[in-house]
């Protein structure tokens, strides 16, 4: 994934394309039709083939048990808007098996975006100026996103009430003010209609298999650097983690929010399917 993002934007530009199309089809073969709005048609009935139907509608797996035409008639849902909310801290650079934080959260905005522009939703990367209108624009715009030194959880918080029908994805680690990260997550909560958070914690980051008895953990965003005695600190680590993570989850709850882990470990196929799957069940 990694290589994909340290191409020349143009190349990037092509491999990312296809890279989403291979996994993208691989995934929708295995889901099943979403019961709720976006990403998804709702269909009505079924009735009989007569001349001048289009052959688009016709359900040819039906065809195939009965040997009779039937067509799908289908209600488009109304025309839905997918925000991104990416964070792009320099913690977002720490990487399990070759992938950064950022560039799976690339990857997974390229994929919701696929699908969106497919069904004829509107999509675009908040705090984004000038968003673009077509789905090459919007990839070759994200390849160019780069991780910034001095940027804050609060540059992220919805300026206004969003007006249209949307669902907001939210991509960060929570690595920062945890007021901070809690109140961006109630603001956005009120200002969007859905919001799903996608939490970038890696399975590496909540097990710390270290090797030795001493480490020293340094800063992603420069700011110093400590040597821990592992033997002794682990077990406080993983109390603090478990419950930092339960505290944003209530958080999540109680206003609302989707919550769904990145753990860094699976296939990017797997992946998208497990988070299609979560964003269809979270709301029905």
């Amino acid at each position: 994934m990694n290589q994909i993002f340290q191409m020349p934007d143009f190349e990037a530009l092509k491999a990312l394309q296809l890279y989403i199309k291979h996994h993208i089809e691989g995934v929708m073969i295995g889901m099943h039709q979403s019961p709720k709005t976006g990403f998804g048609i709702e269909f009505k009935e079924y009735r009989n083939y007569v001349p001048g139907d289009s052959l688009k509608q016709l359900d040819w797996k039906y065809f195939a048990r009965t040997d009779h035409y039937m067509i799908k008639e289908a209600e488009m849902e109304k025309q839905h808007d997918f925000i991104f909310v990416l964070d792009k801290s320099l913690s977002m650079k720490f990487e399990m098996a070759n992938a950064s934080k950022f560039n799976w959260s690339r990857t997974l905005i390229a994929a919701l975006a696929f699908l969106a522009n497919n069904q004829h939703d509107k999509y675009l990367i908040y705090n984004q100026d000038n968003p673009p209108t077509d789905f090459e624009s919007f990839l070759y715009r994200l390849i160019q996103l780069k991780l910034e030194d001095e940027t804050s959880i609060k540059d992220l918080n919805p300026i206004q009430q969003i007006q249209n029908k949307s669902t907001v994805f939210i991509f960060t680690d929570g690595y920062s003010d945890e007021t901070e990260f809690h109140s961006l997550l109630k603001n956005w909560a009120m200002a969007s209609e859905e919001v799903m958070l996608v939490h970038l914690l890696f399975e590496n980051e909540e097990q710390l298999d270290f090797k030795g008895q001493y480490f020293t953990f340094k800063d992603l965003e420069g700011k110093g650097s400590v040597q821990v005695n592992t033997q002794e600190g682990f077990q406080d680590y993983q109390k603090k983690i478990e419950s930092w993570k339960s505290e944003i989850q209530k958080t999540c709850a109680k206003n609302g929010i989707a919550y769904w882990q990145l753990n860094g470990r699976d296939s990017i196929q797997k992946a998208i399917f497990e988070l299609l799957n979560h964003f269809n069940q979270s709301w029905v």
